[in-house]
């Protein structure tokens, strides 16, 4: 059983319900805060499938391939990317990753709010450990992702927001892996 950080596990729960729920296709721009380190970049979305570009910040790009049950994580400086096999598998994943998340806290929807011209539904993920504290997320309602996060605990800050959102086709040469990468081996975690 692969073990997800913490935090990871909320966020990534709600792309996964996304790519399970929903065949939305749109691109984005985000922003995120963790603590004092900012990262923006774009984000794409088609038939489930995600690409997450990292530009500003420490430059990076995740693709995520349920139709091949794989996460890619591209490193362009030097094009290596790590295979992440397994996780991919949405329902798998989203099952691992609720499961997770209940064990972590409790998810209560609060209200409902318009962000950046979509109608959302707003949840409070309430940590049990209280010096993490409370996740606020808003879940568009028409593509099942938060397209906007909010964290704030004695331990852990964080906020990511989508942005300039455009439902515009999205060419499928997105999510494949760009010629010229190599692979490489996934570093331990200590």
């Amino acid at each position: 059983m692969r073990v997800l950080p913490r935090m990871f596990t909320i966020c990534f729960a709600g792309f996964l319900a996304a790519a399970v729920c929903l065949a939305a296709e749109f691109s984005a721009d985000f922003v995120e805060i963790r603590g004092s380190r900012t990262s923006s970049g774009k984000f794409f979305m088609k038939d489930g499938k995600i690409r997450r570009e990292v530009t500003e910040g420490k430059p990076g790009i995740l693709i995520s391939r349920p139709d091949k049950n794989v996460v890619w994580m591209l490193n362009p400086a030097n094009k290596t990317y790590v295979e992440l096999p397994g996780i991919g598998d949405e329902a798998a994943a989203l099952s691992e990753a609720q499961s997770a998340a209940k064990k972590l806290g409790d998810r209560k929807l609060v209200g409902e709010e318009s962000i950046n011209g979509y109608a959302c539904d707003k949840y409070a993920f309430v940590f049990n450990d209280k010096a993490l504290g409370t996740q606020y997320q808003w879940v568009s309602k028409k593509f099942k992702i938060p397209i906007k996060l909010e964290s704030e605990g004695a331990r852990f800050q964080m906020s990511r927001e989508y942005k300039n959102i455009k439902e515009e086709s999205v060419p499928d040469s997105l999510f494949d892996l760009p010629a010229g990468f190599t692979k490489v081996a996934l570093p331990a975690l200590k």
